[in-house]
């Protein structure tokens, strides 16, 4: 049995398991083989075998949604689904890929594999690797020539904020934080909404894996952007513990000066207690507090002022997500103006 059949038995089982199909150092070239001896060197048991499942899940796989958009499911990047899909790709052209990110892992600076080394330990989704598409509108979109390793700032700041965020000495509210990121970040960062009408149907997708003329669509990176923003957003909340403030000040990750973080909708203040009660004890159904679009999403956003990106992102107050509904900052503003207008027993 070749490694594509492995994939594909993996696949095709009744329940997949990443684990029937990272076994491929045996199938490896010697140029690959020693890459792979080189990275397995630097890496303790626990973290190679998440670099394993990460290699394998990003270079081969991809987890689409289901026909009857309930759920996702694990595919080959050549299943028969994904055929006249621009995110296709052949066997062949998967290796190409995994040989790709091999040879630039086994030869990132100290810096980088150590940056690596955190996905690995501290993941937020699974499989997580910095690894991206260059350019979302390639067709097909899953090629060597369009995946690479990334990391700029936007990867580096995000693993700074995690690290930051689990450090219970520096981080007072560490708690709050985890479990707003495992939740409501997590899932409106890095999943698609669910929608079952137009062209592409989604329903908790990876957002790169979407499909890239999808509103839902996002590039890995730019999610990564948002997660930091909302965990940023929090620490500018009015009345956040001053030394989790200062100790973000310190590592570069907030300004010295700065503005409490407003609904963009009511422009009150939001609280921090009121937040972190609603984060600690959560009510089924109700929620204070809501991560939301500014402007509803496009999928031929250019200048992301309409796509999913940190810039049309943020943490709204539940009398904000109320009035907003599916309207766009510009058309809220605009209906808050008329009914001021048109009640002039407000103007007192």
């Amino acid at each position: 049995m070749d490694f594509k059949q492995i994939i594909d038995t993996a696949v095709n089982s009744e329940r997949f398991n990443i684990k029937n199909c990272i076994d491929f150092e045996d199938y490896l070239e010697p140029t690959q083989s020693r890459e792979c001896n080189i990275i397995k060197q630097k890496l303790s048991e626990k973290e190679f075998n998440a670099f394993r499942r990460s290699m394998v899940r990003n270079s081969f796989l991809i987890e689409v949604v289901n026909d009857d958009v309930t759920s996702t499911k694990v595919n080959a990047h050549w299943s028969h689904r994904l055929e006249s899909d621009v995110r296709y790709s052949s066997y062949d052209t998967c290796v190409e890929v995994f040989n790709k990110l091999l040879n630039k892992i086994a030869n990132l600076s100290a810096e980088d594999f150590n940056m690596l080394k955190e996905f690995f330990n501290n993941t937020v989704v699974p499989y997580e690797m910095p690894v991206d598409y260059i350019d979302r509108f390639a067709s097909p979109i899953h090629t060597a020539q369009n995946v690479d390793l990334f990391f700029n700032d936007e990867i580096k700041d995000c693993v700074t904020m995690r690290r930051f965020i689990r450090d219970t000495c520096r981080n007072p509210a560490s708690e709050v934080f985890l479990t707003i990121l495992a939740d409501k970040i997590k899932v409106k960062t890095y999943f698609t909404d669910r929608a079952r009408t137009g062209d592409y149907q989604t329903n908790r997708e990876k957002r790169w894996e979407a499909h890239p003329d999808s509103v839902q669509y996002a590039l890995r990176r730019n999610c990564m952007k948002i997660e930091t923003k909302l965990l940023l957003q929090i620490a500018t909340f009015e009345g956040c513990d001053i030394r989790l403030v200062h100790n973000l000040q310190q590592d570069g990750l907030l300004p010295t000066l700065f503005e409490y973080c407003k609904c963009p909708i009511t422009g009150d203040n939001i609280q921090y207690n009121e937040f972190a009660d609603d984060a600690l004890h959560p009510v089924h159904g109700k929620s204070k507090f809501q991560v939301g679009h500014l402007n509803p999403l496009k999928a031929s956003d250019i200048d992301g002022a309409n796509g999913h990106t940190a810039g049309n992102i943020s943490w709204i107050s539940e009398n904000g997500n109320r009035i907003q509904g599916n309207l766009s900052i510009s058309e809220v503003n605009a209906l808050l103006k008329r009914i001021y207008q048109n009640r002039p027993e407000l103007h007192d």
